[in-house]
């Protein structure tokens, strides 16, 4: 059953309620077998396993989340595994709480916390009983460099160039072309990036 199949009947369900009952690394990926339940304490009115190949990232921290929601390749989680790479440069000069600032902003337009902030923006936050001052790492020569997808880095350098850094944003090759475009499954507070999506009733 196609995953997009799955999610639509188990949200047909009267007061449809998701649960992950057993979560089980296999060869071929990951596999989740839900219990779709009337309600949060309901009877039980169905199971399914959800298979998943080709995973790219897995956060489960929710296994009680209720609702279920399938997101294509061109959502932030899934389409940093497909976009074009890119390195950003700026000066060592523009570390300061105003560009930290604005990047974070930006961050959260472009992804809202589907990446985490500091998955491709490194940034360190040593105490040394100073001010807390965060800087960014690493760097090369008198700049900063950060590397990711070009997406998200042309929002960084949008914002960058906005406080008056003088910016270098470089395109690495040519966008990557997959046969199969990653999805996202997203259960509660949790969800999983992977290509092949595929659900099996029980």
């Amino acid at each position: 059953m196609r995953i997009q199949a799955f999610i639509e009947r188990a949200g047909s369900m009267p007061n449809g309620w998701a649960r992950v009952d057993l979560v089980r690394k296999v060869r071929a990926g990951l596999l989740l077998d839900f219990s779709v339940h009337r309600g949060r304490r309901g009877k039980i009115l169905g199971h399914w396993t959800v298979t998943f190949g080709g995973v790219h990232e897995i956060k489960i921290t929710d296994l009680d989340g209720g609702g279920l929601a399938v997101y294509p390749s061109s959502h932030p989680a899934a389409r940093q595994y497909v976009a074009r790479l890119a390195t950003l440069r700026w000066p060592r000069s523009g570390d300061t709480p105003e560009v930290l600032a604005a990047l974070q902003q930006a961050h959260v337009e472009a992804v809202d916390d589907w990446i985490p902030f500091d998955r491709y923006l490194q940034i360190n936050t040593p105490y040394n009983g100073t001010p807390f001052l965060p800087h960014f790492a690493p760097v090369s020569g008198n700049c900063f460099v950060c590397k990711g997808p070009d997406f998200l880095l042309r929002a960084y350098a949008n914002a960058l160039e906005a406080t008056g850094q003088q910016v270098h944003l470089r395109l690495h090759g040519r966008p990557q072309r997959r046969t199969l475009r990653p999805q996202v499954l997203h259960f509660g507070s949790s969800y999983v990036v992977a290509d092949c999506l595929t659900a099996e009733q029980q």
